[in-house]
Order: structure tokens, then C-alpha cells, then sequence
């Protein structure tokens, strides 16, 4: 009985390795997903809102928060990343743009801005809306 039991655990052990691996997200190692380029003419708030479906599904499968910096001025280009974590993805400490997606969140209280990120402009992507800061304060863009 006992060698069955440890046998199971292995075996739904290797199960769960698998498929974090399929995703290739590692803890602490950086992962580039995908990129996003905005269409001609497209506003950022309007760019934001539409790649947010598919970074809500990117988070949702890596199980991690992922992240990128808005580079240009129009157009627009994101690189999206993860660093494998749930609660957080490494964003440089500058006053570039970002967005930062929890497609992992489960409950509406997660639905802020971090103490981290409080001071830089960004957008806030989590399953109930897209929020933009800046010194000026929070604004919701778009709820789903």
C-alpha cells in the first residue's frame, strides 16, 4: 500500500513539473512571452484595453503576473514578460509607462495598484478592469 501511495505522489508530482514547464516560467527566471504593437493612430488607453483579453489569458496560463514597459509614443510597442511569480513581476525603476497584468487574482481586493509602483505612470490589468495611475491618481479605463 505504502509503495502504491508513493508511487501516486511521484507520478502527480512530475504531473505538476510538466505543466509549469509547458508554459516555460521558472521562478526568478525571465521569461519573454509575446509583443504587442499598437495599430496606426490607436490611443494608449485604447491599445491597453485591447491586449488585455490575451494578457489576462498569458497570466492566467503561466500562473504568474506578467508585465512589460510601453515603449514609443505612438505607435506603441509592449514587451510582455514574466518573472514566474504570482504577487509580482520585476519592472525597472524608471518613469517609463508600464502595464502590469494579475490574471491570477481571485478575489476584487486584489484589484489596486502596489505601495511599489504607486509613483510611476502605469496600467493595472486584472480580471475585473484596467486602471491607469500617475502622480495625478487612479483612474479606471475599462471594466470587463
Amino acid at each position: 500500500m505504502r509503495a502504491v501511495l508513493i508511487t501516486t505522489i511521484l507520478t502527480l508530482t512530475g504531473i505538476g513539473i510538466a505543466s509549469a514547464a509547458d508554459t516555460g516560467v521558472i521562478h526568478g527566471r525571465t521569461v519573454e512571452l509575446y509583443q504587442e504593437q499598437s495599430q496606426p493612430g490607436e490611443a494608449l488607453d485604447a491599445f491597453v484595453v485591447r491586449l488585455a483579453p490575451r494578457a489576462l489569458e498569458a497570466s492566467k496560463a503561466a500562473r504568474a503576473s506578467i508585465c512589460g514597459h510601453i515603449e514609443g509614443t505612438g505607435p506603441y510597442l509592449v514587451k510582455v514578460k514574466t518573472d514566474g511569480y504570482m504577487s509580482t513581476c520585476d519592472l525597472p525603476k524608471n518613469s517609463t509607462p508600464y502595464v502590469l497584468v494579475n490574471g491570477t487574482a481571485t478575489d476584487a481586493r486584489e484589484n489596486h495598484f502596489s505601495l511599489a509602483n504607486r509613483n510611476r505612470p502605469g496600467y493595472l490589468v486584472t480580471p475585473w478592469a484596467v486602471k491607469f495611475q500617475d502622480r495625478a491618481g487612479v483612474r479606471k479605463v475599462s471594466s470587463f
